[in-house]
């Protein structure tokens, strides 16, 4: 069969002509370097040697043999610190690409290179391991890009690693010289996150000596870190050793690393490797053989093949191995099929990762062209996807503050509910705080569709990522004419409600950084191209709003101590009971039946309204007589506030009670 052969033919027969070894891409050795592709249906394939990543011409060029469905060659000498692409014949024309199975590239990606692994471990890597969560509800996930991590110049960090991998290995940074102001990893440990979730971190399309800000959802090379954030784009190693070297140093302080992964489209289509290695393969087409766009980014790659799936296992695997990562977020989620979405799953359980966490968006950008029998992977089709595979909560995140994609409109935090012009009510809220695993929930019932998780460690709760406004921006344009983005009491007030809330719900909890702080972007709902001085971390803040920091550390401590929480299973669900469902009021009681710790009952109290409310605590669990107050509207953690005797709770307006017996 030749490539100009119509899709429908050509795609069965490159299904049928798989590989299914473990070695594409190349393995070195100082005597030989052995090279592999995958294109049955090109005419020829050839490797070019370069002695540099910007030679003009190669040092030579050798023809590969088609074996066992992949083009192989060996090269019997030393080509450590060469670069190498290979050259493809399709249907008489000679295209040149990177190996898609780069794992070590030059300045900007252009060309794959060749270098010794051996030589990127930092000091006893062997050694290094995260001890982390076994089930992602207890995982609590501070989501960051690398560049704003370090980029604020008030914060002590080393001028030549601001925005590098290398500013999260940096202990005792500070912020204008004060030592009670921590800033980095030092301010990650105390805040009391387990896991840190980088934004796209391999390397994406960019000039990388360019100041440019990227978040990175631009796939290249899905295998190689990006060299922006290296001391040396040029230098193959550094972008590996300074990665590694920067994960090393998170474990040394119990923080998992949680890498963004955008296998859904790649940045371009027609040079993109992918398209040129075997054309019109690895992305999806409608039936006019026009590629599909469910990723709003002008393809969508087809998880459905079987060299893709392949792809995507093997890439994921290769984090997991060499670079000692312990948690993959998938962006749309929902343009992937289910069954690799599973088989990932298996495969990392059967090598030795079941405690690394997978989750993603269960969404698209667009309209998928994913078809019977295969499944998307989005919140429709949860009951296919295997345990162990979360889904982000976007009912939570819009039901507590108002939609994303109307920054005027409030939510429950505000007291919109109930209002014209509201889009959700507070059943809406009381169901994602169960993670949208429960229909009865004490003296009343939600809607069936309410209840689409199998159980809370299938949900991640969130109040806020880095798409859309940050929390203390929606809560700023929703309550305010002209906000100037300055502290707020009242938008600092109803951001201790959301933590408690968050907190105190049931799922994976991940936050985005800053969000602790009152982080702002000024209003700007998108910055995935604006300035680092929009999107930095001002580390300042953390200070100027330090109330509101203490609060979330709090409730992070109140979360840790209080197993059912934490819960996987259903049983702290079916076990919660909501008082009432005023709207803008909450009041529940959540029972230890795990019988883990020394608390036996806690109870939540929450009005967003402007009026005091008397609530009854209700239980289908015997009542304590007497509460200890542990978190209210000013601070939280696990040091008593007070005592409330009684089943009857009188509550202030906008106030927040978590109780524990």
């Amino acid at each position: 069969m030749t490539p100009e052969h119509p899709i429908e033919e050509r795609i069965p027969y490159l299904e049928d002509h798989e590989y299914t070894g473990d070695d594409l891409g190349i393995t070195y050795s100082p005597d030989r370097t052995l090279f592999k592709v995958w294109s049955p249906l090109a005419q020829h394939v050839y490797v070019n040697v370069y002695e540099t990543a910007d030679s003009s011409a190669s040092l030579y060029k050798r023809e590969m043999t088609l074996q066992n469905n992949c083009w192989t060659l060996s090269i019997n000498e030393d080509l450590k610190g060469f670069y190498y692409t290979y050259s493809f014949i399709h249907n008489e024309a000679e295209v040149e690409a990177a190996d898609i199975y780069s794992k070590a590239v030059g300045l900007n990606g252009d060309r794959s290179a060749v270098i010794d692994f051996s030589e990127t471990d930092p000091n006893n890597w062997s050694a290094d391991a995260y001890h982390g969560v076994s089930r992602i509800t207890d995982a609590i996930i501070w989501e960051v890009h690398i560049e704003d991590f370090s980029s604020d110049q008030e914060a002590a960090f080393s001028p030549q690693n601001r925005g590098k991998y290398s500013a999260f290995t940096e202990e005792g940074v500070t912020v204008n010289g004060d030592p009670d102001q921590p800033a980095g990893l030092s301010y990650l440990k105390e805040l009391g996150v387990n896991y840190i979730h980088l934004l796209p971190a391999f390397d994406f399309e960019n000039d990388e000596t360019s100041p440019a800000y990227n978040w990175g959802y631009d796939p290249k090379n899905y295998m190689v870190p990006e060299g922006k954030y290296s001391s040396d784009p040029s230098d193959p190693k550094s972008r590996i050793k300074e990665f590694k070297d920067m994960v090393s140093h998170l474990h040394k302080q119990d923080i998992g690393v949680i890498l963004d992964v955008v296998f859904n489209h790649t940045y371009t289509t027609d040079d993109a490797w992918f398209q040129l290695t075997v054309p019109d393969y690895y992305y999806r087409q409608d039936h006019d053989g026009n590629f599909t766009n469910g990723s709003g980014c002008g393809n969508e790659t087809a998880s459905e093949r079987r060299m893709m799936r392949k792809y995507i296992i093997d890439t994921v695997l290769y984090w997991a191995d060499e670079y000692h990562i312990d948690g993959f977020r998938f962006d749309l989620m929902g343009l992937h099929d289910v069954d690799t979405m599973n088989l990932l799953r298996q495969t990392l359980d059967e090598n030795g990762h079941a405690d690394v966490l997978l989750y993603g968006e269960p969404w698209n950008a667009g309209s998928v062209a994913i078809y019977e029998p295969n499944k998307p992977a989005d919140k429709f089709h949860v009951n296919d996807l295997a345990d162990g595979i979360a889904l982000f909560n976007d009912e939570y995140r819009d039901a507590i503050k108002g939609p994303v994609f109307d920054e005027r409109t409030g939510g429950f935090l505000q007291g919109a509910n109930g209002f014209e012009h509201s889009a959700y009510a507070t059943g809406d809220l009381v169901a994602s705080i169960l993670a949208n695993t429960q229909t009865d929930v004490g003296r009343f019932r939600l809607p069936e569709e309410k209840q689409w998780a199998r159980t809370p460690a299938q949900v991640i709760t969130y109040a806020s990522a880095h798409d859309n406004l940050t929390l203390f921006d929606k809560l700023m344009k929703s309550l305010q004419d002209e906000p100037d983005y300055t502290r707020d009491e009242t938008v600092i007030q109803l951001n201790k409600i959301n933590a408690a809330l968050l907190f105190t719900s049931l799922g994976g909890i991940f936050m985005q950084a800053g969000e602790e702080f009152g982080r702002t972007k000024l209003g700007d709902e998108n910055s995935f191209r604006s300035s680092i001085s929009i999107n930095q971390l001002h580390w300042a803040h953390a200070n100027e709003n330090k109330d509101l920091l203490e609060y979330y550390k709090g409730m992070i401590d109140i979360r840790k101590a209080y197993a059912p929480l934490r819960d996987p299973s259903n049983k702290t669900g079916e076990a919660v009971t909501f008082s009432q469902l005023n709207e803008n009021m909450l009041a529940y009681t959540i029972p230890n039946t795990l019988n883990e710790g020394d608390w036996t009952m806690m109870a939540v109290v929450v009005n967003t309204t402007l009026h005091p409310e008397e609530v009854e605590l209700k239980s289908s669990y015997p009542l304590p007589s007497e509460w200890t107050i542990v978190a209210n509207r000013h601070s939280a953690g696990l040091s008593s506030l007070g005592i409330i005797k009684g089943h009857r709770v009188i509550i202030n307006p906008r106030e927040v009670l978590i109780l524990k017996a």
